[in-house]
């Protein structure tokens, strides 16, 4: 009579409970930051239209300043993160970045709010933003474990959650005025600093290297343009920043001075509801896909929101009701919330751990380098051609990029493994 056969492996639940612990406060201080980012997606542009009444020329300069420092440092920050401890870094930013919102606030109090004075404030939080993306996406794949399509998901719902708490709070700018949502807006990124201090620490993936930055900055590119389905998730993603971010940034909040008439009241009230119909809609997205679990035609998914995307803006050509309005933006959000928890996802797979910070900071790159310039090209387009026609030319111009992507790319094809 044969004995008992071996045990089975116990689950290490002590082990779990870490892990478990590693992601919630990771997602804490992914909250503080995108609770902060939500508030200034509504606070800057009312500043800047409302408060200062720029026009469009330099609303666009404007919003091309909070983005333009990832253009100059975003490969740098991935190069850092992938030879620096990632706690250390979130630890820093969070700390530093409490302090532009209080010096704005103190500067609306001493009424010496200026349009340079916002230059400054965007660039500064641009630049902070562009070393902490690289090394809160690098940290992801370390603090989760395994299943990184629904850590990713979750952390995209975390994301885009936060920023629409945020954006609810910014709502609430005609009860409590300016300065205290901005010092509010400092207080919360102050929390993430705490949180990011519970974190265990979380050293380099890849040795210290003798090689200068710019070698190592190199080599984080070779490696993106080594695989092709991150290459071309990197190129799309920059064409998402250049056509659809632009838009969004600089189209939505002229049309509502311009075309629905929001005076300094309505502003903020009307542009948080645009923002949360559009990041409500990527909740709904992620929620869902959080829900229908491992997808392996990611490509396909990708290039199927983006085209809703590009009939969604064509759609903006024609006057609506504001009702209709906030329906297309949840609807452009839904497509929005997939493609970039698709887009992320295919990357953070296909990356190799020992570049992965700056593989992500060049797929960020792509969304951040061409937000800019879009915001900035839109900026003159609404100039030159009023808002109804101008949006019809980067729905055009998508048509191209999306049909040349299918013929041309591997992204229609791409199948992801089980495991992945």
């Amino acid at each position: 009579m044969n004995g008992p056969g071996p045990a089975a492996p116990q689950p290490d639940n002590s082990s779990n409970a870490a892990r478990q612990l590693r992601l919630r406060l990771y997602l804490g201080g992914q909250a503080s930051w995108f609770i902060s980012l939500g508030i200034q997606f509504v606070i800057f542009p009312f500043l800047v239209t409302q408060v200062l009444h720029e026009p469009a020329a330099r609303v666009g300069i404007a919003q091309m300043s909070l983005m333009i420092p990832s253009l100059l440092f975003m490969l740098l920050g991935g190069t850092i993160a992938d030879h620096s401890d990632a706690r250390r870094i979130l630890i820093r930013v969070h700390l530093f970045a409490t302090l532009p919102p209080l010096v704005l606030a103190l500067v609306f109090l001493t009424d010496n709010l200026s349009y340079g004075s916002l230059i400054v404030y965007a660039l500064t939080m641009g630049t902070l933003g562009a070393f902490a993306i690289p090394a809160r996406d690098s940290a992801l794949t370390r603090v989760a474990g395994t299943n990184i399509q629904q850590a990713v998901t979750l952390a995209m719902g975390v994301q885009m959650g936060s920023q629409l708490i945020g954006m609810l709070c910014a709502g609430l700018a005609a009860f409590t005025g300016t300065p205290a949502l901005l010092i509010f807006q400092a207080v919360v990124m102050f929390a993430g600093f705490w949180t990011s201090t519970k974190l265990e620490p979380l050293p380099p993936t890849n040795t210290a290297s003798a090689a200068n930055r710019f070698v190592q900055i190199a080599d984080g590119i070779k490696s993106a343009a080594a695989t092709p389905i991150v290459a071309t998730v990197i190129a799309l993603n920059f064409a998402v920043g250049l056509f659809y971010v632009g838009s969004f940034l600089v189209v939505l909040p002229l049309m509502l001075r311009d075309i629905y008439q929001s005076n300094d009241a309505q502003f903020t009230r009307d542009f948080a509801i645009i923002n949360i119909c559009f990041w409500g809609g990527t909740i709904i997205a992620n929620l869902t896909l959080f829900r229908v679990g491992h997808i392996r035609h990611r490509g396909r998914i990708m290039m199927a929101s983006l085209t809703s995307g590009l009939i969604i803006l064509a759609l903006f050509h024609f006057r609506m009701p504001f009702w209709l309005l906030c329906l297309l933006i949840l609807w452009w959000g839904m497509g929005a919330g997939t493609t970039m928890t698709m887009g992320r996802t295919i990357v953070q797979v296909a990356a190799s751990e020992n570049h992965r910070a700056r593989v992500l900071a060049a797929y960020q790159l792509g969304f951040s380098g061409g937000a800019p310039l879009g915001a900035l090209t839109m900026g003159l387009l609404v100039g030159w051609l009023g808002v109804f026609d101008a949006v019809l030319i980067p729905a055009t111009i998508m048509i191209g990029i999306l049909a040349m992507l299918y013929f041309f790319s591997p992204i229609w094809g791409y199948r992801a493994n089980e495991a992945g």
